[in-house]
């Protein structure tokens, strides 16, 4: 993310380091779980008690389970179309791993909303974190798979695309509303 890509020399970019990469969820669970705290206490104030607030941690579970997944299994179908087949393995590590470092640098901006309530202070910080999160994840992709900017970005659009219809689709079919 910062540009050097012998960065990329720490990561196991073998087949078995692509397996291990999604270790990253479970590594990424813990400010995932804040988030979701963060949304049912703050955001919706609990409107989420009375029952449902099981169905509402899982739907948040799932919705982040597929906006996680969903890109890179698009990325591989795709992937032999777009001349990204050899590209894959250290992309979906890459983003594993980077996407887990991302999560835990969200955690003080879900703290803080956490004390102080969501404002518009608040509102504009969490657009900047979210910017220089897409922008450091274009820089990820680049530095992994050796892309040009334009297709990085291509593929950071898709990846945020995708998330955003995975929550969708899991409101959807959960009936609990996650944005």
């Amino acid at each position: 993310m910062a540009g050097h890509r012998d960065g990329l020399d720490r990561l196991d970019l073998s087949a078995d380091g692509f397996w291990r990469s999604f270790a990253a969820i479970l590594v990424a669970l813990p400010p995932t779980i804040l988030s979701w705290l963060e949304f049912e206490r703050v955001e919706r104030a609990g409107l989420a008690a009375g029952g449902h607030e099981t169905t509402a941690y899982a739907a948040h579970a799932l919705a982040d389970l597929t906006a996680w997944l969903l890109p890179i299994l698009v990325m591989m179908v795709a992937a032999r179309h777009l001349g990204f087949t050899r590209k894959i393995v250290p992309f979906v590590i890459a983003t594993n791993w980077g996407g887990a470092l991302l999560t835990w640098a969200f955690s003080p901006f879900f703290l803080l909303l956490m004390f102080t309530g969501p404002n518009a202070a608040m509102q504009l910080l969490g657009i900047l974190i979210s910017a220089a999160s897409i922008v450091l994840t274009v820089r990820l992709i680049v530095q992994a798979t050796g892309s040009d900017v334009p297709f990085s970005i291509a593929i950071v659009t898709m990846m945020v695309i995708s998330s955003l219809l995975s929550y969708g689709a899991v409101s959807d079919l959960l009936q609990v509303p996650l944005v």
